[in-house]
């Protein structure tokens, strides 16, 4: 069985580091506004789990309901902890940073990844789950918090972040 090679791309204004206000502004308001469906992505794919012991009525909308303002008040928590992982993850050895442009009007783009055997290749890969887990994020939170921690699309349209993936064929 082999590694398949994995790279992350993202992209940033030339000497700007994410907008912590207004990301932190955003996630605090998609979880305030979190429907039951969104609980549920959360949920489903290991958010809260310290929130939500396993339990059949764990997935109805009633239990959530009931439980919503916590559970609202755990994903705020867990969010608001990823986004500042990812703000730090920026400066890891682990990311390669190069300046389109040599003034003030270039872009920072930045780079992590290496081989994978299905997890993460570096820390910072998983610290930019945030941005790119669009399967474990509820939809369009990624592509929010993306675009109000100031993201930039590299061709104008599109996702603010890339993925490339190359697999091994054995």
């Amino acid at each position: 069985m082999g590694a398949d090679m994995t790279l992350r791309s993202l992209y940033l204004p030339a000497g700007h580091t994410i907008n912590h206000s207004t990301v932190t502004d955003t996630i605090r308001r998609l979880c305030r506004q979190a429907t039951a469906d969104d609980l549920r992505v959360l949920i489903d794919h290991g958010w809260l789990d310290d929130e939500v012991p396993y339990s059949e009525d764990t997935w109805n909308d009633e239990a959530l309901t009931a439980r919503a303002a916590t559970l609202r008040q755990a994903a705020e928590a867990a969010l608001l902890q990823m986004v500042d992982r990812f703000a730090r993850s920026l400066g890891h050895r682990d990311v390669i940073r190069y300046r389109f442009d040599n003034d003030d009007e270039g872009i920072d783009a930045y780079h992590t990844g290496g081989l994978s055997w299905g997890n993460h290749p570096t820390d910072a890969s998983e610290a930019w789950d945030i941005v790119f887990d669009t399967g474990r994020l509820p939809h369009t939170w990624p592509d929010q918090i993306g675009a109000a921690a100031g993201l930039l699309h590299p061709w104008g349209t599109g996702p603010a972040v890339t993925i490339a993936t190359f697999r091994a064929w054995a």
